[in-house]
Order: C-alpha cells, then sequence, then structure tokens
C-alpha cells in the first residue's frame, strides 16, 4: 500500500508540489497564531488554588470627621480594629455565611497591589524573589478562602489558628525551589538584619494558587500581621465572606445588602461595598480577557478558513481523478481500498509539510523564543517553559488539525467517486 502512495505521489509530483507548499506555508501560520492561543487558554484554566465560587467580599470605611455619626472617642487605633473585628463576627454570624475573615492590607487573591520579597532557606545563599501576603491571625483565614494545606503540613483550620509570632506560612512551589521538596518538614529561612543573623520558621505549607485568576500561579508566602495600626490601613479595611453549601450568590447578594447597610456599621466604621469573587476577579482580568478573545477569535477565523480553503484544495484535486479511481475500480479494487489509499497520499503529503514547517518555525523560535504567556514572576510551570515538550506539544496541535482537515478534503469526494461503477467512472475516458 505504502509503496503504491508513493510512487502515485511522485507520479504527479508536480501537482502535489503546490499543495505541499500550501501545506507549509497554513503549517508556520498556524504554529504563529496557535501557539500564544494555546498557551493562555491553559493558563486561565489552570486551578486557582483557593474557592472562589462561594466567596464575596465587603469593603469597610470609616466616617468621616465632618460625618453627623463620627465619634470621636471611637477614632483610636484600639477602638478601630475592636470595632473592625465586630464586624467580621457579625458577619460571620450571619445565617447565610459559612465562615468570614478580614483583610487588613492592599494584598490578597485577586487585588491590583503587589507586594514582593526575598526569601533564603537555612543553609543556603540564594535569594527566591516571592509575593507575600499579610493576615491577621486567628481569624480563620486559610479556611475563609478555601486554601488546601501542602504535604506534611498542619489542615488550613489550624494554619489559621497558630501561635502569635513571626513567622511563614509558603506555597509548596516556593518550598520546591527553596528546599528542593513538597513536603513540610519544619524548615526555616534566615536574613542578615544588622549583625544579628535572624532565622524565621516556616510553620506550614498550602497547594500552589493563583494570586491572578488570568496569570499562572506564583510563589507566596503569607505573614501574619501582628498588632497592626489600623490608622494606617484605613483604606485597605475588607471582610472575605464565604457561603454556606447550597446558598446561591445572586439571592445572597441581593438579600445581604439591605442587611448589610442596617447592620454593619459599628463606632466610626461600616460596610461601604459588596461584591462576588467572580466580580472582583473579572474586573481585575478585563483588559487580558479582551485580547485573549481577540486573539481567540483571529485564531478561529483562521482556522474556519483554513479548514475551508485546505478542505476546497483537496476536494477539487481529489474528484479530479475520477478516471483512475475508475481504472482501478475496473481491475477489481475496492472502494474501502481506493479511499485508504487516497487517505494515505494525504497523509504524506501533511506530514512532510507539517515537518517542513515546523522545522522552519523553529528556526525562528531559536532566536525569538516560544510564547511565555502571563506571569508576574518567573515560574516554571510545566510543558510552558520546557522548550521542547512546548514545541512538540504545539507541533502536534499543528499536524493533528491539518491531517483532520485534509481527511475531511479527500474523504468525502473520495467516498462518491469510489462508489460509483467503473463504467460510469470511465464514461468520458
Amino acid at each position: 500500500m505504502w509503496k503504491l502512495i508513493l510512487k502515485n505521489l511522485w507520479s504527479r509530483r508536480r501537482r502535489n508540489g503546490w499543495l505541499l507548499a500550501e501545506l507549509i506555508l497554513v503549517a508556520i501560520l498556524s504554529w504563529y497564531i496557535f501557539d500564544p492561543v494555546m498557551v493562555v487558554t491553559y493558563e486561565r484554566h489552570l486551578p486557582l488554588g483557593y474557592d472562589a465560587d462561594r466567596l464575596c467580599m465587603v469593603s469597610v470605611t470609616m466616617f468621616p470627621q465632618e460625618a453627623s455619626g463620627y465619634e470621636p472617642q471611637a477614632a483610636d487605633s484600639a477602638s478601630l480594629v475592636q470595632a473592625y473585628l465586630n464586624l467580621v463576627d457579625r458577619v460571620r454570624r450571619h445565617p447565610d455565611v459559612e465562615q468570614a475573615t478580614p483583610v487588613l492590607s492592599f494584598v490578597y487573591p485577586g487585588a491590583m497591589g503587589i507586594g514582593t520579597s526575598s526569601f533564603i532557606a537555612e543553609g543556603d545563599s540564594v535569594a527566591h524573589t516571592a509575593l507575600f501576603i499579610e493576615f491577621l491571625p486567628h481569624t480563620h483565614f486559610f479556611e475563609t478562602y478555601g486554601f488546601q494545606s501542602g504535604k506534611g503540613s498542619m489542615s488550613a483550620a489550624q494554619l489559621s489558628d497558630l501561635d502569635n509570632g513571626y513567622y511563614y506560612i509558603m506555597t509548596e512551589d516556593l518550598l520546591e525551589g527553596m528546599f528542593r521538596t513538597h513536603t513540610y518538614r519544619n524548615q526555616r529561612c534566615w536574613k542578615v538584619t544588622g549583625t544579628d543573623t535572624c532565622y524565621t520558621a516556616v510553620k506550614g505549607t498550602v497547594k500552589v494558587c493563583k494570586y491572578l485568576s488570568d496569570k499562572r500561579p506564583v510563589p507566596i508566602v503569607f505573614m501574619p500581621l501582628q498588632n497592626p495600626d489600623i490608622r494606617s490601613r484605613l483604606d485597605n479595611m475588607r471582610i472575605v465572606v464565604r457561603l454556606k453549601e447550597g446558598v446561591r450568590m445572586g439571592r445572597f447578594l441581593h438579600d445581604f445588602r439591605p442587611w448589610m447597610l442596617r447592620q454593619l456599621r459599628i463606632g466610626n466604621l461600616y460596610a461601604r461595598e459588596l461584591q462576588s469573587y467572580d466580580e472582583i476577579n473579572a474586573a481585575r482580568e478585563f483588559d487580558s480577557t479582551m485580547l485573549y478573545r481577540c486573539n481567540l477569535s483571529i485564531a478561529l477565523f483562521f482556522l474556519v478558513n483554513l479548514c475551508l480553503g485546505v478542505i476546497g484544495t483537496f476536494w477539487m484535486q481529489t474528484r479530479t481523478r475520477r478516471e483512475e479511481v475508475g481504472v482501478m475500480l475496473s481491475f477489481g479494487a475496492t472502494p474501502h481500498r481506493i479511499r485508504l489509499l487516497l487517505l494515505g497520499e494525504g497523509t504524506a503529503l501533511t506530514t512532510l509539510a507539517t515537518f517542513i514547517g515546523c522545522f522552519i518555525y523553529l528556526q525562528y523560535a531559536f532566536s525569538e523564543g516560544l510564547n511565555m504567556g502571563n506571569s508576574l514572576a518567573e515560574v516554571v510551570i510545566d510543558w510552558i517553559d520546557n522548550f521542547g515538550l512546548h514545541f512538540f506539544l504545539v507541533s502536534l496541535m499543528v499536524y493533528v488539525i491539518l491531517l483532520l482537515v485534509v481527511w475531511i478534503g479527500i474523504y468525502i469526494p473520495a467516498r462518491r467517486i469510489s462508489s460509483i461503477s467503473p463504467t460510469e467512472a470511465l464514461r468520458d475516458e
């Protein structure tokens, strides 16, 4: 069969040469268009690392001094902290709420603000850069967000309830990068402060998570916020709320807003705004989503035109072989064997064209690199940052798409011309 296929291709080499050139060009263009779409689509569908489906956020603010409800005696830091925690507790007692936690910072999952710092493992001298998120201990932070504890670490509830003191809780990808293991074993970090070497214990780990929903996961260190000066953080007071199972987010937002305006006011603090976490993430990724949809639309438009163009070309080429098929039928060839022969010729052409096209694009990739997607930090993530694997997977996708398109363009007319009688096929000969 393959000897006959190669013989047929060679005997029609001039006509097949144009088909090969067309497929090579299509393979190169497919690589250029599908590579960024494939990478970004993969990144956007990676899990968040926390459970955002039942999360919403309440923004808290302080009455201005000129407001009629302002209480001067409740404006000191201790009174504000107590009022803030009382608001959190009042939200926690709502019948539709499973858990709630204060977020007294401009850095939190899904935030526009970003804070980074360097961390060095005990016994090492290499500094690793990671994002940091501050949280208030004993406020159910990790179980409210739905973080999953890492291998060897205590549970999320226990991480939220650790004793006072300064310590780190980090994501497993950072633990792997610093200590070469995914398993938590009471590791420590160190830094030099003046003439002293200070060690900070890593008290636990959580699974890899995203800071922004449209970007890949990044290393994160969670730091306890001890005795915060709330007056310097008045613009960053929030309450993250987790709903109970079965509570619909739309109904909760509709019912909670009037309740919030009536009940969430203590001292000089009051609840100002309510948003679901889906709304927060959607607002943060608005620009990237528009760009992604634009690129995806271009890729789909190209794919449709690719399919129509290549299918049409092979359709016409296959129909012109009506007399040739009639000869094969008259010599006893079965319709099934004829279809296999024609599909085999298309497969051989597509395979050679894809190989040549991808090889040509490889020269460009060596100088310009492959698409690395969106990231807040230089983070290695499975196949995207592995040049060989990345190139192979995208090339395989290009090959599969081209092969399917060529098969469609060959099979439909081949099925028709191989099903007629030899005399009808040879009538015009």
